[in-house]
């Protein structure tokens, strides 16, 4: 799946990683509930509670900044782990198109663009339940949404 937002991939980049605590949806995926502050720190996703307890979502496997991330996750509850890769490529629909209306200038172009960013969720196997699958299916449309809205999309 995949969002597209109206900001330069290096800007859309930066909300996805150094700003993840500001559009995370803690209020649907989170151990401890209200209160909890989510991050990337020290190479992994952690979500850290009111109490200052941590819970290690995702651990990062690979990743080249600016362009993609992949994270070994966890499930709350489970031994079972998947794999979540995301990737951020400028939209060049729009990078860079002065021809657009109202853009006169490099600046007002480089306002217009946009980058994409796209979220793979895999390794799932048949012993993992299916109420996981299921929610994680729900789960991934509704964060992407909240990080579109965060970088100025509707």
């Amino acid at each position: 799946m995949a969002v597209t937002v109206p900001a330069p991939a290096d800007h859309a980049w930066a909300g996805l990683t150094e700003h993840l605590h500001l559009w995370w949806p803690a209020d649907e995926l989170s151990r401890w509930g209200e209160g909890s502050f989510f991050d990337l720190e020290d190479n992994a996703l952690v979500e850290t509670s009111a109490q200052d307890d941590e819970n290690v979502w995702g651990e990062v496997v690979d990743t080249r900044p600016g362009h993609w991330l992949e994270l070994k996750w966890r499930h709350a509850g489970s031994d079972s782990t998947t794999e979540l890769r995301l990737e951020m490529t400028p939209d060049e629909s729009s990078v860079g198109h002065r021809s657009a209306p109202g853009v006169q200038t490099v600046e007002d172009a480089d306002r217009i663009s946009g980058a994409t960013l796209d979220l793979t969720h895999s390794g799932w196997t048949s012993g993992d339940p299916q109420d996981l699958y299921d929610f994680y299916r729900e789960f991934w449309p509704s964060a992407l949404g909240r990080y579109r809205r965060f970088m100025g999309g509707s």
